[in-house]
């Protein structure tokens, strides 16, 4: 059975060649159970919606991967080539370092690539506040994700993912799983993510600049995140998620002020690795609708409000 690696181990290279076991993968046809026949043999007939995805390589069914027709499954390995010389196109083959790992058994796939020496450091309320630069590729088997690249600023004070930022920068970028991931697509799309991320700086100074108070960081939480839980509770008193986001941003104060880079850091600490919530649910499998609930209030009316 192919080696899992666990985004926990740490796999780093410097190298952009895989960092897990390759396999090769094909649909398989689904059947369902229609009793027995009249001589008692079991009768099975073949779903023609639906297929299941199969590692030839190791010879096993990928759990969780029965899927809709319009969903053709790609080996994780065949979306490297066309990374890989993207990013060579883009000069951004050196001086990375790359962590892979596999989830599920086979059913989804994160490629983290770093860059050390591609950085920007806003004027913030904390001296040597350096943001890096860093791609993230996710794709899955079992249509839960589809091919996505995104640029992901990484605060180095406290490793926080910086997701969410302003819709004005173009750093998630989104594929069909059956044609557009080409060279030539991740080449424009990381040169324009990594020119959106040299212009971060002033967005991420004018959080810095946006002065808040506890009352304004409540009320915004309150009607994007816990809108519906309001309705019963209208304190959140007994809300731990509520409760540890207002903690946390207290925490956060403390270097960064009262200001909005406060809120945003606690936000993006609540996204890429804060182990609550949902605790029978992994880190990899909600990290994406975390940071889209991120995206949620930062869009909203009420953080543009606070912001300004």
């Amino acid at each position: 059975m192919t080696n899992i690696i666990k985004l926990h181990d740490e796999q780093t290279s410097n190298s952009l060649e895989p960092q897990f076991n390759t396999f090769d993968v094909e649909p398989r046809p689904v059947y369902n159970y229609m009793g027995l026949d009249a001589e008692g043999k079991p009768l099975y007939e073949e779903v023609k919606t639906h297929f299941q995805m199969w590692d030839t390589t190791n010879d096993r069914p990928i759990p969780k991967c029965i899927n809709g027709t319009k969903h053709l499954g790609t080996a994780y390995h065949e979306l490297l080539e066309p990374l890989n010389e993207g990013l060579v196109s883009a000069n951004l083959d050196k001086g990375c370092l790359v962590k892979d790992a596999i989830y599920d058994k086979g059913a989804k796939f994160v490629r983290k690539i770093s860059y050390p020496n591609i950085t920007i450091e806003p004027k913030t309320r904390k001296e040597g506040d350096i943001i890096r630069f860093e791609i993230v590729l996710r794709s899955s088997l079992d249509g839960s994700w589809v091919h996505s690249l995104q640029i992901l600023p990484i605060r180095l004070l406290c490793p926080n993912g910086m997701v969410g930022v302003d819709s004005n920068y173009k750093l998630i970028f989104n594929f069909k799983h059956t044609t557009g991931f080409t060279a030539e697509m991740i080449r424009d799309k990381v040169l324009i993510g990594q020119e959106s991320f040299q212009e971060m700086s002033q967005w991420f100074e004018a959080l810095s600049n946006a002065e808040v108070t506890t009352s304004d960081v409540k009320s915004l939480l309150k009607q994007t995140l816990f809108k519906k839980q309001v309705q019963k509770d209208a304190e959140l008193k007994e809300n731990k998620t509520f409760n540890w986001m207002m903690e946390q941003f207290l925490k956060e104060t403390k270097d960064l002020g009262m200001t909005m880079w406060a809120v945003y850091n606690m936000l993006t600490h609540y996204a890429t690795h804060t182990p609550l919530r949902r605790s029978n649910t992994p880190l990899h499998s909600r990290v994406v609708t975390d940071q889209q609930q991120i995206m949620m209030v930062m869009r909203s009316p009420q953080w543009h409000r606070l912001v300004a």
